[in-house]
Formats: structure tokens, C-alpha cells, sequence
């Protein structure tokens, strides 16, 4: 049986509209998948966040101790965030004391959701070595002042060891960018 050019007009025009359809059904189903996909999660305010470090969880070499500056959600629903916080310690006057936090490097950036109850948290580095010798005016910190990544609203924590109280040279602290989880 020989098949003229009409007939493999309509073989070619029937498998385009098949195509059409096809994509279109598949168009549609991703369409509605997305419509019914759960809402984004919202940006982590500092209402929302308690700032910690637990003095266990101390690592250290060479004159600098690593801890785990975490942030609990205390909400009633998760929350994204990412980036580096902004850190610094505070005297018992409530004034900074020396430069705020540098950022560290080691980790790249990203999202991280925080469910409700959940922790993340960020390495924070104290540098004990600038601090004791470097001549830059040690005076004991009451605490720290974090800034959580793209917010203008600080919270506090505990922290109560000698700062630089000049700035200038002095990096004696430095922060890492929010990874998810805790790391006590």
C-alpha cells in the first residue's frame, strides 16, 4: 500500500496537534502543581529569633575559640533566612566595644528555613590571642549585639568575655554566614 503526500500531510498535522495537546496537558498540570504549592515561607524577623551560644560547644586553636552563635525560632511557623549576621559586643554601658563582627568566608551563602522550635545557626569566632595581646584596651563584654541577616533590629545575647575596646586594627571577632541545624 503506497501512501500518496496528503496522507503524510495528516500523519504530520495529527502528531503536531498531539504534541500541542501533550504539552498543553503538561502546561496545565504544572500550572495547577504550582497554584496548589504550599506559600513561600516568610523572611525570619527579630521578633521571631533568639540569639545563643552555648559555652559547651567551645572549639579552638591557635588563640581563637570557634562557637555556635545559634538562633531558635520561637514562632508558630517556620522562617527562611540566610547570609551573615551582624555581631558585636557590647559593654555593660550598653556602647560597642571595639569593631563589629568581620565576615568569614568558609561557607558559601544560601536560604536557610528554620522550622518553628528549630535552630540554625552561624560559626562565630572570638579571638582571645588579638584580645590578650595586642594592646587594644581589653574591657569586659556583657554581651552581644546580633543583627540577623537583612534586619534592623538587634537581639541580644549573653557573652561575657574581655573585648577590644578600640577598633582600628583590632578584628578580634569574626562571623560565618547561617547554615541549618544546630551545631551543639
Amino acid at each position: 500500500m503506497s501512501m500518496g503526500k496528503p496522507f503524510r500531510r495528516l500523519i504530520a498535522a495529527a502528531s503536531a496537534a498531539l504534541a500541542i495537546g501533550i504539552g498543553s496537558a503538561a502546561w496545565a498540570a504544572t500550572s495547577a502543581s504550582a497554584a496548589s504549592a504550599p506559600a513561600t515561607v516568610k523572611a525570619c524577623t527579630a521578633g521571631q529569633l533568639s540569639v545563643w551560644i552555648s559555652p559547651d560547644a567551645l572549639n579552638g586553636a591557635a588563640g581563637t575559640f570557634y562557637y555556635p552563635l545559634e538562633f531558635t525560632n520561637h514562632s508558630g511557623h517556620a522562617c527562611a533566612t540566610g547570609g551573615y549576621p551582624g555581631v558585636s559586643a557590647l559593654g555593660a554601658n550598653g556602647k560597642q566595644l571595639g569593631l563589629a563582627a568581620a565576615r568569614n568566608h568558609v561557607y558559601a551563602g544560601k536560604v536557610v528555613t528554620i522550622p518553628a522550635g528549630g535552630t540554625a545557626h552561624a560559626l562565630f569566632a572570638y579571638g582571645n590571642a588579638e584580645v590578650s595581646s595586642s594592646g587594644c584596651k581589653p574591657k569586659t563584654a556583657m554581651e552581644l549585639r546580633v543583627y540577623p541577616p537583612n534586619s534592623k533590629t538587634a537581639i541580644h545575647a549573653f557573652f561575657d568575655l574581655p573585648s577590644c575596646s578600640l577598633g582600628g586594627r583590632h578584628v578580634y571577632l569574626t562571623v560565618a554566614v547561617i547554615q541549618p541545624g544546630t551545631n551543639i
